[in-house]
C-alpha cells in the first residue's frame, strides 16, 4: 500500500543527516514490518523507497493515510529521491 505522512521524529528516535530536509515536509511512504526491537517495539514501520532514512516508527509520521498510487508518485517525485 501507498501512504502519505507529515515527517516529524521524535527526540527519541535517531536518523543519518539525510533527514533534516525531510523533517516536517509531506513524504511518500510505503508500509515495512513491525519493529520488534528498541523503544518503538510493536510499531508498524515505514520506509521512503530509494532513501538512506531507514526505518521510521509511526509514531514519527504525522498525519498518515493511504493514497492511490498517482498520488504518491507525485509526492515521491517532490521529495528528489526518483533518480530513475
Amino acid at each position: 500500500m501507498y501512504f502519505e505522512a507529515v515527517f516529524q521524529p521524535s527526540n527519541g528516535t535517531e536518523y543519518n543527516s539525510d533527514v533534516t530536509g525531510l523533517v516536517g515536509k509531506k513524504v511518500a511512504v510505503n508500509a515495512g514490518w513491525t519493529l520488534e526491537d528498541g523503544p518503538h517495539r510493536g510499531q508498524q514501520c515505514f520506509y521512503i523507497p530509494n532513501s538512506t532514512v531507514g526505518c521510521i516508527p509511526e509514531s514519527d509520521l504525522q498525519e498518515l493515510k493511504s493514497i492511490p498510487f498517482v498520488q504518491w508518485k507525485e509526492i515521491f517525485d517532490h521529495t528528489g529521491l526518483n533518480t530513475q
